[in-house]
């Protein structure tokens, strides 16, 4: 699949479906940082971040998260031309940036 049609594939995915189709499109070889990391957020990766996987009993999505975080640092996918802002406001940016996790996942491509 060519990268528009993985993003549209992502626009008009409902994530109450379940993670196969992100899985899919994560797994395409046309899938690069930028996109695995919208994915990444949107399938709640600010909790993730948070550390509020402790608190929740969701495991598909707890297996789902730590696998794509894990894909992420280990450079699975690869930096392309396409820009990806991270969805994070300036306070909630901030208040990652004093814990000790990858800073990576709070700077824009």
């Amino acid at each position: 699949m060519v990268y528009n049609d993985l993003r549209s594939k992502l626009n008009e995915y409902n994530w109450d479906d379940g993670f196969e189709i992100p899985k899919e499109i994560l797994a395409a070889p046309g899938c690069d940082l930028a996109l695995a990391l919208e994915i990444f957020y949107l399938s709640d990766g600010y909790a993730f971040l948070g550390n509020l996987t402790k608190t929740t009993d969701v495991k598909e999505w707890g297996r789902f998260i730590t696998v794509l975080y894990d894909d992420i640092l280990n450079n699975k996918f690869p930096k392309t031309s396409t820009a990806f802002e991270i969805p994070l406001s300036k306070v909630q940016n901030t208040n990652f940036r004093k814990k000790v996790f990858q800073k990576f996942f709070l700077t824009d491509l």
